[in-house]
């Protein structure tokens, strides 16, 4: 039994020390060791390529509203009997939006950008609506009442869009 045991625990340690010897291998040969600190202090070059990269991400959206739009309109009827009644021609459009806002960064200075070591300080443009969208498949008539010229719609569209 003790000779067993002894075995048993001869292995083990021979086992160990196989283990070990593959990690002070591997470690070394991939230099990594996972408890040494780094001590490389990171330092950003200072060049003209970082107001240039910068510039790159073009447009940085902060905040999006969507929402819906409505116009109203009416006119005098073509009809005698409803301009008897003074009942008007009316429609109603009804579309659906979005509005982008945020920074721009094309429009960033060279001088926005200072840098101090490993540090990177970046004076922002104004927040600026970027861009606003209705998107004519989007609209719906809600109220059409009346005789409508098709031109008359697509004007009240593009208005809509505005």
């Amino acid at each position: 039994m003790m000779f067993k045991l002894t075995k048993n625990i001869a292995s083990t340690v021979l086992s160990l020390a196989i283990v070990g010897m593959v990690y002070l291998f591997v470690a070394d040969t991939y230099k990594w060791w996972p408890f040494e600190s780094v001590t490389e202090t990171v330092k950003i070059d200072e060049t003209p390529n970082v107001v240039t990269e910068i510039r790159g991400i073009k447009k940085f959206t902060t905040a999006c509203y969507y929402g819906d739009v409505t116009i109203s309109k009416e006119k005098a009827s073509d009809n005698w009997l409803k301009n008897l009644l003074r009942q008007r021609d009316r429609i109603c459009l009804i579309g659906r939006g979005t509005i982008r806002a945020g920074y721009d960064f094309e429009k960033l200075p060279a001088d926005a950008v200072k840098i101090s070591g490993d540090t990177l300080r970046v004076k922002l443009p104004p927040v600026e609506v970027l861009d606003t969208i209705c998107n004519p498949k989007d609209c719906e008539v809600f109220i059409d009442d009346g005789n409508w010229p098709h031109d008359r719609v697509q004007s009240i569209h593009a208005d809509l869009q505005n």
